[in-house]
Protein backbone atom coordinates (compact mmCIF):
# COMPACT_ATOMS: atom_id res chain seq x y z
CA UNK A 1 0.00 0.00 0.00
CA UNK A 2 1.80 3.52 -1.07
CA UNK A 3 1.67 6.26 1.56
CA UNK A 4 -1.06 8.12 -0.09
CA UNK A 5 -3.68 5.14 0.02
CA UNK A 6 -2.34 4.58 3.42
CA UNK A 7 -3.29 7.54 4.50
CA UNK A 8 -6.77 7.52 3.02
CA UNK A 9 -7.19 3.59 4.85
CA UNK A 10 -6.39 5.68 8.27
CA UNK A 11 -9.04 8.00 8.09
CA UNK A 12 -12.17 5.63 6.73
CA UNK A 13 -11.14 2.55 8.71
CA UNK A 14 -11.39 0.97 12.16
CA UNK A 15 -9.59 2.04 15.46
CA UNK A 16 -7.61 -1.30 14.67
CA UNK A 17 -6.69 -0.64 11.18
CA UNK A 18 -5.86 3.37 12.17
CA UNK A 19 -3.35 1.65 14.77
CA UNK A 20 -1.83 -0.40 12.73
CA UNK A 21 -1.17 1.87 9.78
CA UNK A 22 0.66 4.44 11.09
CA UNK A 23 -3.19 5.62 12.34
CA UNK A 24 -4.42 8.60 13.56
CA UNK A 25 -3.94 7.71 17.41
CA UNK A 26 -7.10 9.58 18.11
CA UNK A 27 -7.04 11.45 21.37
CA UNK A 28 -10.63 12.66 21.47
CA UNK A 29 -13.61 10.90 21.03
CA UNK A 30 -14.73 8.95 17.74
CA UNK A 31 -17.86 9.12 15.43
CA UNK A 32 -18.60 5.80 17.23
CA UNK A 33 -17.29 3.61 19.75
CA UNK A 34 -13.90 2.40 18.30
CA UNK A 35 -14.09 3.84 15.53
CA UNK A 36 -11.95 7.10 15.64
CA UNK A 37 -11.50 10.27 13.69
CA UNK A 38 -7.94 11.40 12.00
CA UNK A 39 -7.99 13.28 15.12
CA UNK A 40 -4.94 16.08 14.85
CA UNK A 41 -3.32 16.22 18.10
CA UNK A 42 -1.67 19.78 19.18
CA UNK A 43 -0.01 18.03 21.99
CA UNK A 44 2.67 15.41 22.60
CA UNK A 45 5.28 13.79 20.86
CA UNK A 46 3.88 10.56 19.95
CA UNK A 47 0.18 9.13 18.01
CA UNK A 48 -1.19 8.74 21.69
CA UNK A 49 -2.87 5.41 20.75
CA UNK A 50 -5.88 4.24 22.65
CA UNK A 51 -6.48 1.06 24.56
CA UNK A 52 -8.58 0.06 21.38
CA UNK A 53 -6.27 1.16 18.88
CA UNK A 54 -2.71 -0.43 20.70
CA UNK A 55 -4.53 -3.58 21.21
CA UNK A 56 -5.98 -3.67 17.68
CA UNK A 57 -2.30 -3.08 16.70
CA UNK A 58 -1.12 -5.91 18.38
CA UNK A 59 -3.64 -8.02 16.81
CA UNK A 60 -2.95 -7.13 13.41
CA UNK A 61 0.75 -7.64 14.08
CA UNK A 62 0.27 -10.84 15.26
CA UNK A 63 -2.41 -11.71 12.61
CA UNK A 64 0.84 -10.88 9.94
CA UNK A 65 2.70 -13.34 12.09
CA UNK A 66 5.08 -10.13 13.03
CA UNK A 67 5.31 -10.87 16.66
CA UNK A 68 8.09 -13.30 17.82
CA UNK A 69 7.78 -14.03 21.61
CA UNK A 70 10.89 -13.20 24.34
CA UNK A 71 11.78 -14.75 27.60
CA UNK A 72 12.23 -12.29 30.67
CA UNK A 73 13.19 -9.78 28.02
CA UNK A 74 15.43 -11.77 25.86
CA UNK A 75 14.99 -12.70 21.82
CA UNK A 76 12.11 -12.45 19.68
CA UNK A 77 10.92 -9.32 18.89
CA UNK A 78 12.78 -7.48 21.73
CA UNK A 79 16.22 -8.85 20.31
CA UNK A 80 15.04 -7.80 16.51
CA UNK A 81 14.29 -4.45 17.63
CA UNK A 82 17.65 -4.17 20.25
CA UNK A 83 19.35 -5.25 16.97
CA UNK A 84 17.48 -1.97 14.39
CA UNK A 85 18.21 0.35 16.82
CA UNK A 86 21.98 -0.50 17.53
CA UNK A 87 22.49 -0.04 13.74
CA UNK A 88 20.21 3.27 13.04
CA UNK A 89 22.43 4.61 16.12
CA UNK A 90 25.76 3.25 15.01
CA UNK A 91 26.22 1.32 17.65
CA UNK A 92 28.04 -2.81 19.00
CA UNK A 93 24.73 -3.77 20.89
CA UNK A 94 21.49 -2.09 22.41
CA UNK A 95 19.49 -3.26 25.40
CA UNK A 96 16.25 -3.21 25.58
CA UNK A 97 14.30 -1.69 29.28
CA UNK A 98 11.03 -1.42 30.55
CA UNK A 99 11.71 2.60 31.04
CA UNK A 100 14.54 5.10 30.76
CA UNK A 101 14.59 5.96 33.90
CA UNK A 102 16.23 2.66 34.78
CA UNK A 103 17.97 2.57 31.47
CA UNK A 104 19.86 6.64 32.15
CA UNK A 105 20.85 4.83 35.47
CA UNK A 106 22.58 2.14 34.46
CA UNK A 107 24.29 3.56 31.59
CA UNK A 108 25.99 5.98 34.40
CA UNK A 109 26.32 3.32 36.37
CA UNK A 110 28.25 1.32 34.09
CA UNK A 111 30.15 3.55 32.55
CA UNK A 112 31.19 5.09 36.14
CA UNK A 113 31.96 2.20 36.86
CA UNK A 114 30.35 2.40 40.31
CA UNK A 115 32.31 4.97 41.58
CA UNK A 116 33.21 8.45 40.86
CA UNK A 117 30.62 11.84 40.23
CA UNK A 118 28.74 12.50 37.25
CA UNK A 119 28.51 15.70 35.38
CA UNK A 120 24.61 16.64 34.61
CA UNK A 121 22.41 19.42 33.05
CA UNK A 122 20.69 21.14 36.05
CA UNK A 123 17.63 21.25 33.77
CA UNK A 124 17.81 17.28 32.39
CA UNK A 125 15.50 14.35 33.20
CA UNK A 126 18.18 12.32 35.07
CA UNK A 127 18.95 15.19 37.29
CA UNK A 128 15.45 16.51 38.12
CA UNK A 129 12.94 13.31 37.92
CA UNK A 130 14.54 10.17 38.83
CA UNK A 131 14.29 10.39 42.44
CA UNK A 132 18.03 11.14 42.89
CA UNK A 133 18.06 7.26 41.57
CA UNK A 134 22.32 8.11 40.79
CA UNK A 135 23.22 9.19 44.33
CA UNK A 136 20.65 6.64 46.14
CA UNK A 137 20.98 3.27 44.42
CA UNK A 138 24.28 3.23 42.70
CA UNK A 139 26.25 5.82 45.41
CA UNK A 140 27.21 8.35 42.59
CA UNK A 141 27.31 11.87 43.17
CA UNK A 142 25.79 14.30 40.66
CA UNK A 143 26.69 17.89 39.58
CA UNK A 144 24.27 20.09 37.87
CA UNK A 145 25.42 22.61 35.32
CA UNK A 146 24.06 25.23 33.71
CA UNK A 147 20.94 26.14 35.47
CA UNK A 148 18.21 27.50 33.19
CA UNK A 149 20.37 26.46 30.00
CA UNK A 150 20.03 23.37 27.71
CA UNK A 151 23.83 23.75 27.31
CA UNK A 152 26.96 23.91 29.18
CA UNK A 153 30.50 24.95 27.98
CA UNK A 154 33.66 23.06 27.62
CA UNK A 155 35.08 25.38 29.60
CA UNK A 156 32.22 24.54 32.78
CA UNK A 157 33.16 21.12 32.16
CA UNK A 158 36.98 21.34 32.79
CA UNK A 159 36.34 23.83 35.46
CA UNK A 160 34.35 21.00 37.40
CA UNK A 161 37.12 18.41 36.27
CA UNK A 162 40.12 19.83 38.17
CA UNK A 163 37.99 21.08 41.18
CA UNK A 164 37.13 17.33 41.68
CA UNK A 165 40.29 15.90 41.23
CA UNK A 166 42.08 18.73 43.32
CA UNK A 167 40.29 17.85 46.73
CA UNK A 168 41.99 16.62 49.47
CA UNK A 169 39.98 13.56 48.90
CA UNK A 170 40.54 12.80 44.93
CA UNK A 171 36.85 12.42 43.74
CA UNK A 172 37.27 12.30 39.96
CA UNK A 173 34.16 12.72 36.91
CA UNK A 174 33.81 9.67 35.73
CA UNK A 175 30.55 10.07 33.58
CA UNK A 176 29.21 13.45 31.53
CA UNK A 177 25.23 13.04 31.11
CA UNK A 178 23.96 15.13 28.55
CA UNK A 179 20.10 15.22 27.36
CA UNK A 180 19.31 16.36 23.75
CA UNK A 181 16.66 17.58 23.70
CA UNK A 182 15.52 19.10 27.05
CA UNK A 183 12.04 18.49 28.26
CA UNK A 184 12.25 20.86 30.83
CA UNK A 185 13.14 23.31 28.14
CA UNK A 186 10.35 23.17 25.68
CA UNK A 187 12.67 20.60 24.11
CA UNK A 188 15.50 22.76 23.54
CA UNK A 189 18.71 21.31 22.21
CA UNK A 190 22.31 21.32 23.48
CA UNK A 191 24.52 23.45 21.53
CA UNK A 192 26.28 21.17 18.69
CA UNK A 193 29.50 22.46 18.43
CA UNK A 194 29.83 22.36 21.89
CA UNK A 195 28.88 19.11 21.99
CA UNK A 196 31.73 17.75 19.97
CA UNK A 197 34.06 19.81 22.40
CA UNK A 198 32.70 18.59 25.68
CA UNK A 199 32.96 14.78 23.99
CA UNK A 200 36.59 15.30 22.10
CA UNK A 201 37.87 16.41 25.70
CA UNK A 202 35.88 13.96 27.60
CA UNK A 203 37.36 10.73 25.68
CA UNK A 204 41.08 12.62 25.94
CA UNK A 205 40.90 12.02 29.54
CA UNK A 206 38.85 9.02 30.25
CA UNK A 207 35.55 10.43 31.01
CA UNK A 208 32.30 8.31 30.24
CA UNK A 209 30.03 9.98 27.80
CA UNK A 210 25.95 9.20 28.01
CA UNK A 211 23.48 10.93 25.93
CA UNK A 212 19.80 11.01 27.16
CA UNK A 213 18.38 10.66 23.62
CA UNK A 214 14.87 9.95 24.82
CA UNK A 215 13.53 12.42 22.17
CA UNK A 216 16.60 12.18 20.14
CA UNK A 217 14.44 11.38 16.62
CA UNK A 218 12.97 14.58 16.64
CA UNK A 219 15.35 16.47 16.47
CA UNK A 220 17.31 16.63 12.83
CA UNK A 221 14.03 18.16 10.96
CA UNK A 222 15.11 21.08 13.33
CA UNK A 223 18.80 21.00 13.47
CA UNK A 224 20.29 19.28 10.27
CA UNK A 225 22.16 16.78 12.82
CA UNK A 226 21.40 13.21 11.95
CA UNK A 227 20.35 10.74 14.95
CA UNK A 228 23.93 8.64 13.91
CA UNK A 229 26.02 12.03 14.13
CA UNK A 230 24.69 12.87 17.52
CA UNK A 231 25.04 8.95 18.64
CA UNK A 232 28.56 9.05 17.25
CA UNK A 233 29.89 11.13 20.72
CA UNK A 234 28.45 9.56 23.30
CA UNK A 235 29.59 6.05 24.55
CA UNK A 236 26.07 5.07 25.12
CA UNK A 237 22.64 6.43 24.09
CA UNK A 238 18.99 6.34 25.78
CA UNK A 239 16.24 5.92 23.11
CA UNK A 240 12.73 6.21 24.41
CA UNK A 241 10.39 3.74 23.08
CA UNK A 242 6.87 5.26 24.05
CA UNK A 243 7.21 9.04 23.76
CA UNK A 244 7.04 8.91 19.63
CA UNK A 245 7.47 5.03 18.84
CA UNK A 246 3.98 4.86 20.64
CA UNK A 247 5.06 1.58 22.93
CA UNK A 248 2.91 1.01 25.78
CA UNK A 249 6.23 1.25 27.86
CA UNK A 250 10.06 1.13 27.06
CA UNK A 251 13.57 2.65 26.59
CA UNK A 252 16.86 0.93 24.37
CA UNK A 253 20.54 1.54 25.57
CA UNK A 254 22.94 1.45 22.86
CA UNK A 255 26.55 1.51 23.54
CA UNK A 256 29.81 -0.99 22.89
CA UNK A 257 29.05 -4.72 23.28
CA UNK A 258 32.07 -4.34 26.20
CA UNK A 259 29.51 -2.70 28.50
CA UNK A 260 26.36 -4.28 27.12
CA UNK A 261 26.51 -7.37 26.57
CA UNK A 262 25.93 -8.72 30.68
CA UNK A 263 23.75 -5.77 31.34
CA UNK A 264 20.83 -7.85 31.07
CA UNK A 265 21.84 -9.27 34.66
CA UNK A 266 22.25 -6.14 36.05
CA UNK A 267 18.52 -5.09 34.06
CA UNK A 268 17.39 -8.37 36.39
CA UNK A 269 19.58 -7.01 39.52
CA UNK A 270 17.05 -3.63 39.56
CA UNK A 271 13.81 -5.57 38.85
CA UNK A 272 13.84 -4.53 35.30
CA UNK A 273 13.51 -7.98 33.16
CA UNK A 274 10.15 -7.88 32.00
CA UNK A 275 9.25 -11.74 31.44
CA UNK A 276 7.62 -10.47 28.60
CA UNK A 277 8.61 -7.44 26.51
CA UNK A 278 6.82 -8.57 22.55
CA UNK A 279 3.99 -5.97 23.51
CA UNK A 280 6.39 -2.95 23.76
CA UNK A 281 8.97 -4.13 21.14
CA UNK A 282 6.39 -5.15 18.34
CA UNK A 283 4.45 -1.86 19.03
CA UNK A 284 7.52 0.27 19.10
CA UNK A 285 9.15 -1.73 15.83
CA UNK A 286 6.22 -1.34 13.62
CA UNK A 287 6.56 2.85 13.91
CA UNK A 288 10.13 2.61 13.78
CA UNK A 289 10.06 1.74 10.38
CA UNK A 290 9.98 4.86 8.07
CA UNK A 291 9.40 6.85 11.18
CA UNK A 292 12.09 9.61 10.32
CA UNK A 293 10.55 10.04 6.69
CA UNK A 294 7.04 10.61 8.58
CA UNK A 295 7.93 12.84 10.93
CA UNK A 296 10.14 15.07 8.52
CA UNK A 297 7.07 15.30 6.30
CA UNK A 298 4.63 16.13 9.42
CA UNK A 299 7.47 19.18 10.27
CA UNK A 300 7.45 20.22 7.03
CA UNK A 301 3.68 20.68 7.07
CA UNK A 302 3.76 22.37 10.48
CA UNK A 303 6.46 24.93 8.82
CA UNK A 304 3.31 25.85 6.41
CA UNK A 305 0.60 26.19 8.80
CA UNK A 306 3.07 28.32 10.61
CA UNK A 307 3.34 30.56 7.99
CA UNK A 308 0.07 30.93 7.00
CA UNK A 309 -1.05 31.90 10.20
CA UNK A 310 1.57 34.07 10.72
CA UNK A 311 0.24 36.03 7.78
CA UNK A 312 -2.82 36.57 9.73
CA UNK A 313 -3.29 39.33 12.31
CA UNK A 314 -4.09 37.62 15.79
CA UNK A 315 -1.72 34.99 15.60
CA UNK A 316 1.86 34.77 16.43
CA UNK A 317 4.00 31.35 16.52
CA UNK A 318 6.71 31.88 19.61
CA UNK A 319 9.49 29.54 18.46
CA UNK A 320 11.78 28.52 21.22
CA UNK A 321 15.47 29.13 20.69
CA UNK A 322 17.58 26.02 19.36
CA UNK A 323 14.45 24.33 19.42
CA UNK A 324 12.44 21.21 18.37
CA UNK A 325 9.36 20.27 17.73
CA UNK A 326 7.59 22.57 20.42
CA UNK A 327 5.90 26.42 20.02
CA UNK A 328 4.11 28.55 21.82
CA UNK A 329 0.67 29.60 19.72
CA UNK A 330 -0.55 33.02 20.92
CA UNK A 331 -4.47 33.56 19.93
CA UNK A 332 -5.51 37.16 20.40
CA UNK A 333 -9.12 38.33 20.32
CA UNK A 334 -10.76 34.58 21.04
CA UNK A 335 -12.01 33.18 24.19
CA UNK A 336 -9.18 30.17 24.87
CA UNK A 337 -11.89 27.35 25.54
CA UNK A 338 -14.13 28.66 22.72
CA UNK A 339 -11.22 28.28 20.43
CA UNK A 340 -10.55 25.03 21.49
CA UNK A 341 -14.10 23.82 21.13
CA UNK A 342 -14.29 24.71 17.66
CA UNK A 343 -10.91 23.43 16.82
CA UNK A 344 -12.41 20.00 18.73
CA UNK A 345 -15.44 20.51 16.16
CA UNK A 346 -12.71 19.70 13.09
CA UNK A 347 -10.92 17.13 14.52
CA UNK A 348 -7.89 19.30 15.91
CA UNK A 349 -7.06 18.36 19.37
CA UNK A 350 -5.69 21.75 20.94
CA UNK A 351 -4.18 21.04 24.50
CA UNK A 352 -5.58 23.16 27.57
CA UNK A 353 -4.23 27.28 27.50
CA UNK A 354 -1.21 27.85 29.61
CA UNK A 355 -1.67 28.52 33.17
CA UNK A 356 -0.51 32.06 33.03
CA UNK A 357 -2.72 33.16 29.87
CA UNK A 358 0.08 33.31 27.29
CA UNK A 359 -1.22 30.70 24.79
CA UNK A 360 -0.76 27.18 23.96
CA UNK A 361 2.35 24.73 24.24
CA UNK A 362 2.01 23.07 20.84
CA UNK A 363 3.85 19.91 19.34
CA UNK A 364 4.40 18.70 16.34
CA UNK A 365 3.99 15.30 16.13
CA UNK A 366 3.10 12.60 13.00
CA UNK A 367 -0.68 13.19 13.15
CA UNK A 368 0.13 16.68 11.23
CA UNK A 369 0.64 14.26 8.07
CA UNK A 370 -3.52 13.53 8.36
CA UNK A 371 -4.60 16.50 7.33
CA UNK A 372 -3.32 18.76 4.77
CA UNK A 373 -1.41 22.49 6.37
CA UNK A 374 -3.70 24.49 4.23
CA UNK A 375 -6.39 23.08 5.58
CA UNK A 376 -5.26 23.15 9.14
CA UNK A 377 -4.33 26.99 8.83
CA UNK A 378 -8.00 27.71 7.65
CA UNK A 379 -9.60 25.39 10.78
CA UNK A 380 -7.17 27.62 13.24
CA UNK A 381 -8.18 30.88 11.40
CA UNK A 382 -11.99 29.91 11.41
CA UNK A 383 -12.29 29.09 14.43
CA UNK A 384 -10.79 32.39 15.91
CA UNK A 385 -13.51 33.82 13.77
CA UNK A 386 -15.99 32.55 15.86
Amino acid sequence: MNDIDRRNFLMMSSAGAAALGLGSGAAGAGETEGRPSPVVRFHGDGLGLTPAEYAACLGQLAAEDKIEPDYYSRGGSVEDLERRMAELLGKERAVFFPTGTLANQLAVRVLAGEEGRVLLQEESHLYNDSGDCCQRLSNLPVIGLAPGEATFSLEQVQAEVERAASGRVSTPIRVIGIECPVRRLWQQTFDFDEMKKVSTFAHDVGIGMHLDGARLFLAPPYTGVRVEEYAALFDTVYISLWKYFNAGSGAILAGPSALLDEMFHTRRMYGGSLPYGWAFAAVAGHYLEGFSDRFQEAVNGSEEVFKRLEQQSGFEIERVPDGTNVSKLKVAGTDAQQFRRKLAERNIDLPEPLADGTGFKIQVNESWRFQAPEWLAEALIEARAG
